[in-house]
């Protein structure tokens, strides 16, 4: 699980399979696939396919990027509690 912190108008890409993206801070303008989607706290994106996704913040933000095993709906709790929300 990696925890990631971005400045107002800071850019992230990553290359992911199988994983979500989990806003714990702020707010998030994420594209993938076509998509482009506003990410709150608390709000979370999946990634099924070995995709590139695009993330820029729009306010100061922290969010985080598990495995769909680490984010299943059972610890998503523990999942929150990790990235401070």
């Amino acid at each position: 699980m990696q925890i990631t912190q971005l400045k107002t108008a800071e850019v992230f890409s990553i290359r992911a399979a199988k994983s979500w993206i989990h806003c714990a801070a702020g707010q998030l303008w994420l594209s993938h696939d076509g998509h482009d989607v506003i990410l709150e706290r608390g709000q979370k994106w999946q990634i099924d396919d070995i995709d590139l996704a695009v993330i820029q913040a729009l306010e100061n933000s922290r969010f985080v990027v598990a495995s769909n095993e680490l984010l299943s709906e059972k610890n998503t709790a523990e999942v929150m509690t990790f990235a401070g929300i």
